[in-house]
């Protein structure tokens, strides 16, 4: 990295503290109910409809531009990459109870897809402690990140519920990976497993499944009242312990996140917002570079 001369010094200094008085969000600690966003757009996946085509996978891949990972299964290769990454930022997991339980108890092995995705949560940790706003939930449902205003400082990481987030650690300028709600996967979905709508009818809609076909689904909605709700709704046919999804109250931000961000010493806080400036110093400086490459790449001379 090219070294900070005094003035680049005091000037991310002075970002350094100035993010330090910015409000961390909207989420209050004040046990307040959320928001319902029930007339905000939501998606309800469907576990038990779910084929792993990954028809969905691959649009949300090919939508936002990111790279493939071949994977292969009994001499087939396809996409299959099994972790959410900064090049993944929605994966198709596949939980298999081990075949032995099962036959002590005289039953088929249980067994579920599971569509992992950011939640678009209704009160969004990971707004709430983002100290200069790169992160904002919208009155859509959506769950936003501007990399333009974001500084490297990674509290997002710490504060999802649902370690959703990723970085990109390895580039000069990295920036947070995650679904940005654009619903290609749902429009993919060539079997009905992607449900998109307002939120308060997709809530009504899984509950409905369930009366009808008592056995075929867990009686809950995972994300209807999980940390005040989210945008992405989930039904499954087997427990949610099974599909490693978290086991969260209706309580909103404060009492998960703030016993997350009060555990951190003092200085981890004020050396994240400092390097947050450095990192958007080298942002800048890389964009200034870009601009002069370009324009020294056109007709005529430099």
């Amino acid at each position: 990295m090219k070294k900070l001369n005094r003035r680049e010094f005091l000037a991310t200094s002075g970002a350094a503290a100035s993010s330090a008085l910015l409000p961390a969000g909207e989420a209050e600690a004040s046990g307040a109910a959320p928001p319902s966003y029930d007339y905000a757009e939501a998606v309800l996946y469907d576990a038990t409809r779910c084929i792993g085509c990954r028809s969905c996978q691959r649009a949300c891949r090919e939508y936002n531009g990111l790279a493939p990972e071949a994977g292969e299964l009994n001499g087939v290769r396809f996409e299959m990459p099994a972790q959410l990454s900064e090049e993944h930022w929605m994966v198709l997991q596949v939980y298999r109870e081990e075949p032995d339980a099962a036959a002590a108890e005289g039953r088929d092995p249980d067994w579920s897809y599971l569509k992992r995705n950011c939640m678009h949560c209704n009160v969004p940790a990971c707004v709430s402690v983002c100290p200069v706003g790169a992160l904002q939930k919208t009155d859509t449902g959506a769950v936003t990140y501007d990399e333009d205003r974001c500084i490297g400082c990674r509290y997002c990481l710490f504060a999802c519920p649902y370690r959703v987030p990723r970085y990109e650690w390895v580039d000069r300028t990295p920036r947070v990976r995650k679904c940005n709600w654009n619903r290609a996967c749902v429009r993919a979905c060539p079997v009905g497993a992607l449900t998109g709508g307002a939120r308060a009818k997709l809530v009504a809609e899984a509950h409905e499944r369930i009366e009808e076909r008592p056995d075929r689904y867990v009686d809950h909605v995972y994300g209807e009242h999980e940390g005040g709700g989210t945008s992405y709704l989930i039904l499954a046919g087997v427990g949610h312990d099974k599909l490693a999804l978290p086991s969260i109250s209706p309580s909103v931000r404060s009492s998960y996140v703030d016993p997350i961000m009060g555990s951190l010493p003092g200085w981890i806080v004020g050396m994240g917002l400092f390097l947050g400036g450095l990192y958007q110093i080298e942002r800048r400086r890389r964009e200034r570079e870009s601009m002069r490459n370009g324009e020294n790449d056109g007709e005529g001379p430099p």
